[in-house]
């Protein structure tokens, strides 16, 4: 079973082999506003912004040009708390402008330069500009769409999670930023694996140059299925995917699309290591909690 690494070390694999680096340099720690002493939680480091709780990735945080955040559902402050008292990154709910435009202001981003997707657990990618930039922007979610990419500057893409991989890819010779929504079925059609393709396909990319992070979700102690989902998960990635205990049975789908990225090339690999399962007073896990509120991955190429 993969070995969980938590707070001073990142789980980066780098040429074939996973490494283990320190905290990041305090040239680049200063860059970001990070302090010294950072505060990690698994291999992300947190930042507390403007009553905001973000994490972010150490391997992205070395990209001056890159910004990111997988946000939380922690708010601090008095009077952030009178409004509400998490922060609820879902679409669907009826004050997501009033949640995003908070987090957008902390993070100083134009919520009117986002691009949002309607995610319906596909393998479907779509190539994002600013053609697809309109008003309201909280009503402009690309339909049927698990995966956006851009190579625009000033826009930012962002996807919705409740224990789906959040899946953050950079190619940093070409400056292309990508971002994909894995749940389980996801992860069966390879998705991640088809945002690399389609980053190839549209823009040449090398998958030498991609950089790629899997953020907060829900991991291989947590994620129990039936024998039947177990069954297509040992067939397409092999047996080691599967984890029987006392006889249920478990996915690592950490595991399964770190396969799938090593069959087109990726050597520039990064797991948050965090388990949205057991990590519920960050995240939001619909599998423990059965709920309707999500969190977000954001990321985009600095004018």
């Amino acid at each position: 079973m993969r070995e969980i690494l938590k707070y001073n070390c990142i789980r980066l694999k780098v040429n074939g082999e996973f490494a283990c680096t320190g905290e990041l340099s305090k040239k680049k720690q200063l860059r970001e506003g990070v302090r010294d002493l950072a505060r990690y939680v698994g291999n992300y480091i947190e930042r507390q912004i403007d009553g905001t709780v973000i994490l972010q990735s150490p391997m992205l945080l070395e990209f001056s040009n890159v910004r990111h955040a997988f946000t939380t559902r922690q708010i601090t402050g008095t009077q952030v708390g009178e409004k509400f008292s998490e922060l609820d990154m879902s679409l669907n709910s009826p004050n997501f402008p009033e949640h995003f435009e908070f987090f957008a202001k902390a993070f100083e981003i134009n919520p009117r330069s986002c691009v949002f997707s309607h995610q319906t657990h596909s393998k479907n990618i779509k190539i994002v500009d600013h053609s697809d930039v309109n008003e309201p922007y909280w009503k402009r979610k690309m339909n049927d769409i698990d995966g956006l990419i851009t190579n625009e500057p000033g826009i930012f893409l962002v996807t919705t999670y409740a224990d789906c991989m959040p899946i953050v890819a950079y190619d940093s010779n070409r400056q292309i930023v990508g971002v994909a929504h894995s749940g389980w079925r996801g992860t069966l059609l390879e998705i991640a694996k088809e945002l690399i393709l389609k980053m190839n396909e549209e823009f040449n990319c090398s998958p030498q140059d991609i950089f790629v992070t899997v953020g907060p979700s829900i991991g291989p102690e947590s994620f129990e299925v039936g024998s039947d989902v177990a069954s297509e998960f040992s067939v397409k990635f092999g047996k080691r995917v599967v984890i029987e205990r006392s006889g249920r049975f478990y996915v690592d789908l950490w595991k399964a699309v770190e396969i799938s990225l090593s069959t087109v090339g990726i050597i520039h690999l990064e797991f948050s290591n965090i388990d949205t399962y057991k990590a519920t007073e960050y995240f939001y896990s619909y599998r423990k909690e059965k709920t309707k509120k999500r969190f977000a991955a954001i990321v985009g190429i600095i004018k």
